[in-house]
């Protein structure tokens, strides 16, 4: 993988593409290691062609596209992980690339960022791995020792997730160890 992650970082610089990775990956970086096969690149919708043609001449194909997402492939002849293109406007895209952390070779957004991003996606109604991101969250929550006593911190759960987040988390943070304190 650490191959891929390196010709994706490459082809970033040479073709000037914005994006961050996301993901499981992203995850590890900021914390919480877990096993993933995809790569996970949040770019702005507006990079989405460049990006088709870039990964294009690397033998991915495009194999599902949404208004969101789109999905590639490599060609049979390279066994390489998929690459998922989550795409956002350009004004969301350069917001998170403000939190950035400069993970090596690909940076990744802050944690309060891709927990941002997690919440969002585990609300989604087509989503099949809405539990893996709850555990990512609450991974991340503990890992950094934030809290949801915290204004800012509890301001940004309930405006991406709710309530139900709310609730649920203290009930997660409540059955582990004591709260974490940010």
């Amino acid at each position: 993988m650490q191959s891929l992650l390196n010709t994706v970082a490459r082809l970033m610089e040479e073709k000037h593409l914005p994006a961050l990775m996301i993901g499981g990956h992203a995850v590890t970086v900021l914390g919480h290691p877990r096993a993933t096969y995809d790569l996970d690149l949040l770019i702005p919708r507006s990079a989405a062609d460049a990006w088709k043609a870039a990964l294009g001449g690397l033998e991915y194909r495009l194999f599902a596209a949404s208004e969101n997402f789109h999905q590639y492939e490599a060609s049979p002849h390279f066994p390489l992980p998929p690459i998922d293109l989550m795409l956002v406007d350009e004004d969301v895209f350069w917001l998170m690339e403000q939190t950035k952390w400069q993970a090596q070779p690909i940076a990744v957004p802050g944690v309060d960022a891709m927990i941002a991003l997690k919440l969002h996606a585990s609300q989604q109604r087509a989503r099949t791995e809405a539990e893996r991101d709850w555990s990512d969250v609450i991974a991340l929550i503990k890992a950094h020792k934030l809290a949801l006593d915290d204004a800012d911190f509890r301001a940004m759960i309930l405006r991406h997730g709710g309530n139900a987040a709310i609730d649920r988390l203290t009930d997660a943070l409540a059955d582990g160890d004591e709260a974490p304190h940010r």
